[in-house]
């Protein structure tokens, strides 16, 4: 019998060991805070680039003086073993014929002032310009940081972030995985992936085309039959919406069902489907643009407010989103921006975002 107690005894505390840290919290509630979790890298698409020049002026202290013309150009290792190679204005760094063996960086490259970097490698480490920053086609950056201008040559990747203090421009063929802002303007061209980016201006190709003619004047929207709601100048369709060309509307609208602007509509307000939504060419929509389905805007359009899709969005070359006095939100599973477009704001797909190229459009 003693043996039998002796076993139920052993099998009793290998049940309860993986319980004792629980057991000791549960009696001393020594660990009852909550976490600290900080949520600035999630609303601030400048984060990891406040970050990291707040790291470059700690450890860097002459790059901050006189746009780090005061530097002397050198090659060391930070106390964490990380290597850094601070480069002359104007040239670039000293690449090894290893690393080009290899076709990869693995140490911080800080330009003191303008930066050029060669073509076809792989940085693994951030690189960091006092003044303006070029680089060569074919390269995979994991982050860039600049003062001055960014401009990345073709077929160029960022895996993380790149931000500059006045305008990045990306190449046909750029693949911006990561976060991408500028305090001044973006300019991406035909071919290129994005998913989160940030400017005062967002330009999809070099030049938007002229704007559309407009009608002469445009016809009040009559109620529809299957109107459910009307109340503070905003109603309520049970089904699909449709406004006929040149029809305008004072007030916000939903449909239960799928909605299709005409031509030349405005909207003096919100447009919320639950189904997909059609913006036709030269509309005006002074409000936000929310669907549960896919969006399609055509040409020339001006939306003022955010739009918000739960699938995929299209834009047509012409179209102005938001405005420099008041930015705008443009986010969706998928989005599709022909050249020709400017947005003001935040542009962000989650899954994929895509440059369509002027050749291609219909």
């Amino acid at each position: 019998m003693s043996w039998m107690l002796l076993f139920l005894a052993c099998q009793a505390l290998l049940f309860l060991l993986p319980l004792l840290p629980a057991l000791a919290e549960w009696r001393a509630r020594r660990d009852a805070l909550p976490l600290k979790v900080v949520r600035e890298y999630d609303g601030n698409i400048k984060h990891f680039a406040n970050r990291f020049r707040h790291f470059l002026n700690e450890q860097f202290a002459e790059l901050a003086q006189s746009a780090g013309t005061a530097a002397v150009a050198r090659s060391g290792r930070l106390p964490t073993g990380d290597r850094y190679q601070l480069v002359a204005a104007g040239a670039g760094p000293v690449i090894t014929a290893q690393e080009r063996a290899a076709q990869t960086v693995a140490h911080l490259v800080l330009g003191t002032g303008a930066l050029e970097l060669d073509q076809d490698l792989l940085y693994e480490k951030e690189v960091f310009s006092a003044g303006a920053l070029r680089t060569g086609s074919g390269n995979s950056f994991r982050a860039l940081l600049a003062r001055g201008d960014i401009t990345l040559g073709e077929q160029c990747d960022v895996l993380r972030w790149a931000h500059s203090d006045t305008r990045l421009t990306a190449s046909r063929h750029a693949r911006l995985f990561g976060r991408v802002s500028a305090n001044q303007e973006l300019l991406l061209h035909g071919e290129t992936r994005f998913g989160r980016m940030h400017a005062p201006a967002i330009r999809f190709g070099d030049a938007l085309p002229a704007p559309l003619p407009q009608p002469e004047a445009r016809q009040p929207l009559r109620r529809p039959a299957a109107l459910l709601d009307d109340a503070a100048g905003r109603w309520l369709a049970g089904g699909d919406l449709e406004l006929p060309p040149a029809s305008m509307h004072q007030g916000s609208l939903v449909a239960l069902g799928g909605m299709t602007v005409g031509a030349h509509g405005l909207v003096e307000g919100s447009i919320k489907c639950h189904g997909d939504l059609r913006v036709g060419e030269g509309s005006r929509i002074d409000g936000a643009l929310v669907c549960g389905g896919n969006m399609f805007i055509g040409r020339g359009c001006v939306i003022r407010g955010p739009l918000v899709c739960e699938k995929t969005i299209e834009i047509e070359a012409g179209t102005v989103l938001g405005s420099p006095a008041v930015e705008t939100t443009v986010t969706a599973l998928e989005i599709r921006v022909h050249e020709g477009t400017l947005a003001h704001g935040t542009v962000w797909a989650r899954e994929l975002g895509y440059v369509v190229p002027a050749a291609t459009h219909s």
